[in-house]
């Protein structure tokens, strides 16, 4: 049975929740429903849309709370498109995709497919009773859903887990002395690997400091990623001046954003997490699903991804001693991990999966 899906996103941005958006509303567009994508216009979003030639509606930027002038806009473009169901993940979107389940008298089911944590309760009277216009919300982990039942009145019968999926056919794990000669690294060393945005939450200046107090000093680190466009943070020069001061410049890498993230994780012996904190973890996905354990920070979604001892090690976060006492124990051999055992810890993420899980949602 075809659906007609409208996937809306009033953000400007272009991180995991927006790239998220796109994937699932491209899937699902291959596997034959009417997909529509509802972006600001010159966003990066609206943008990606039409590049992957998905039908893309141009709307206004709309308020944080209460705007029904623009609900109104939306509600007749929805039903204009014959739109059953309204797939949102911004938290930005909550209130004017409320709105058009209100105007609709329920017609047109609203679902929220949760990316952020949460930082306060949400038991407030006007969230409740915009809650209560979902018709779903739905987590991508155990963990997320737990606190949506603590710090929410959502039904519980309306609250699911459905991961945030990953299509694993573009997940090339290359051989890694290739890798490495692709990426100019280094073949007879160690190399731990840090993907990510350079910034101050993502950790790498911890990842630095726990190098110095680290008891090895025959291993490496590669540090990929970009600094986030158009901000100020001297954090990028911070990380670098760190390397520089500390003599580590022989022993630190620096590549900028791999558009093939699979080479990567190739190349690397272990993939640290040393984030403040992880809603998800896609990069934790990524490099298992090439086969490359993760030490991750013992928080958030990293929690539950990484079993430890089987698929990766966790450390105590924002901690460098003791991620500098994880690595001695990598180095030492004293945890060896299989590939395949890393490789089958995902494949529930596959986004297959995911979609089945999707259309079966939308049709219940």
């Amino acid at each position: 049975m075809q659906l007609r899906i409208a996937y809306l996103c009033g953000t400007m941005g272009w991180g995991g929740l927006e790239m998220n958006q796109l994937n699932n509303a491209q899937w699902m567009n291959e596997r034959g429903h009417f997909v529509q994508i509802y972006a600001q216009e010159n966003s990066p979003l609206a943008k990606s849309a039409v590049e992957k030639k998905i039908s893309l509606m141009v709307i206004k930027r709309h308020k944080n709370h209460y705007d029904f002038v623009r609900a109104w806009q939306l509600y007749q473009k929805l039903q204009s498109n014959k739109i059953q169901h309204l797939i949102v993940r911004a938290t930005f979107d909550q209130s004017i995709a409320a709105s058009v389940s209100f105007l609709s008298r329920g017609k047109i089911k609203v679902h929220f497919f949760m990316e952020m944590d949460f930082g306060t309760r949400k038991k407030q009277y006007f969230r409740t009773w915009r809650y209560s216009f979902f018709s779903s919300w739905n987590c991508p982990l155990e963990y997320l859903k737990n606190q949506v039942l603590q710090n929410t009145n959502c039904p519980t019968n309306k609250i699911n887990v459905i991961p945030s999926g990953m299509d694993f056919g573009i997940i090339s794990p290359t051989e890694k002395v290739a890798a490495r000669f692709a990426l100019g690294l280094p073949q007879n060393t160690f190399i731990f690997g840090i993907v990510g945005r350079i910034d101050r939450k993502k950790g790498q200046l911890l990842a630095l400091d726990a190098m110095l107090k680290s008891n090895f000093l025959d291993f490496h680190l590669c540090i990929v990623g970009d600094q986030t466009a158009n901000e100020n943070d001297s954090y990028f020069d911070e990380v670098k001046n760190f390397t520089q001061l500390n003599n580590l410049e022989k022993r630190v890498h620096f590549l900028p954003y791999q558009s093939n993230v699979s080479l990567a994780f190739s190349a690397f012996d272990w993939t640290i997490l040393p984030s403040d904190s992880e809603t998800f973890g896609m990069v934790t996905i990524e490099s298992m699903a090439c086969g490359t354990p993760v030490l991750g920070s013992n928080v958030g979604g990293t929690t539950e991804l990484i079993v430890h001892g089987k698929n990766g090690l966790l450390f105590e976060t924002k901690k460098s001693s003791d991620l500098a006492e994880k690595m001695d124990l990598i180095r030492s051999k004293t945890v060896e991990l299989r590939n395949d055992v890393i490789r089958n810890s995902v494949t529930k993420f596959n986004h297959h999966l995911v979609c089945e899980m999707v259309e079966k949602l939308l049709l219940s």
